[in-house]
């Protein structure tokens, strides 16, 4: 029997995933969902806030081991999602955007890197495979209690509209651009 929550998180996880481990250089294609695209922007976001020099340290230290992603992984949901304070949508989405950033290719210079990179497609799948068992079996009473991925869209929508604090800004300066505009065009005529 199919399971539409099973093949959505798939779809999901597959979007994320392929984006991240792309060739250096080609555009990202459009989010396939919705919930793709929240995704996308969150772990901008997530890795954004962990762009300083000790987290890239030890993400570089991560990237080393190529070879072992899907168990570095399995590792982290352990920690993020076993341990307390258990699931939430915040470790939800750094251990997906952890994920995606174990798959980013390094530009490629020799041989070897290109052998490496082979491995990526795999681990795409490995890790889609591996994610999907977190998500849709081992956390799934968890996911569905917070709403599945459409509570994750809501949990993240305040993130993608503007606040009103830069609303606001926005509206000031349209409001003096027009004065402005209006004060020339009197002078002028």
């Amino acid at each position: 029997m199919v399971d539409p929550f099973r093949e959505r998180t798939a779809r999901l996880l597959m979007d994320y995933l392929e984006v991240c481990a792309r060739e250096p250089g080609t555009p990202a294609p459009a989010p396939s969902t919705p919930e793709a695209a929240v995704l996308r922007h969150v772990a901008v976001r997530v890795q954004e806030a962990n762009r300083n020099e000790a987290n890239r340290n030890v993400l570089l230290l991560y990237r080393r081991f190529r070879r072992h992603r899907v168990e570095l992984v399995a590792r982290m949901a352990q920690r993020l999602l076993d341990e307390d304070p258990g699931p939430s949508w915040g470790r939800v989405a750094s251990l997906v955007t952890f994920a995606g950033s174990l798959l980013e290719r390094p530009p490629q210079t020799t041989r070897r890197q290109k052998r490496d990179d082979d491995g990526v497609s795999r681990d795409c799948r490995l890790l889609v495979a591996l994610l999907c068992a977190q998500f849709c079996e081992r956390h799934r009473a968890w996911m569905m209690a917070n709403g599945g991925w459409d509570g994750f869209c809501l949990f993240f929508s305040h993130s993608l509209q503007p606040s009103w604090e830069r609303q606001l800004v926005w509206f000031f300066l349209s409001y003096w651009t027009v004065i402005i505009i209006i004060y020339f065009w009197m002078k002028l005529s």
